[in-house]
């Protein structure tokens, strides 16, 4: 059964969301730490809409090398992230819960934004127009 442009445009639609979240946190720096955490998220759900489009079963994980993994079977070029992808993947969880880790410095969730963007514009590069976010 062909995929439901519905559901791959509702997961873009969020990790749309989740990027202008991204943009709207970055400017206050005692917010960098979130600004992470939705870039990883942004990140997440346009590879998410990658594998519905093409029927693949994944596990619900913050991975994101796991999930390029599975993306990198059907297009063997999303590997070019596969060296970023740990930096996203630590915002999942590691700076969002009181730790004794260090937050992490501007630059880092700047790099974290750069790279959201850029997945998610070569998510949609591979995805038809109807499966794409208004506007």
């Amino acid at each position: 059964m062909p995929p439901d442009p519905h559901v791959i445009r509702q997961w873009l639609e969020r990790a749309s969301a989740d990027l202008r979240v991204a943009d709207l946190v970055q400017a206050d720096p005692s917010l960098i730490a979130e600004t992470g955490f939705h870039c990883q998220q942004a990140a997440e759900k346009a590879l998410k809409a990658y594998l519905t489009f093409h029927g693949v079963e994944f596990d619900w994980s913050h991975n994101i090398n796991y999930l390029l993994r599975l993306c990198r079977a059907k297009d063997l070029s999303f590997a070019q992230f596969e060296p970023s992808a740990a930096r996203l993947t630590q915002f999942a969880v590691q700076f969002r819960y009181p730790t004794s880790e260090p937050i992490p410095a501007i630059e880092e969730s700047l790099d974290a934004l750069s790279i959201a963007r850029q997945i998610i514009q070569f998510v949609l590069q591979r995805l038809p127009p109807q499966t794409h976010p208004a506007g």
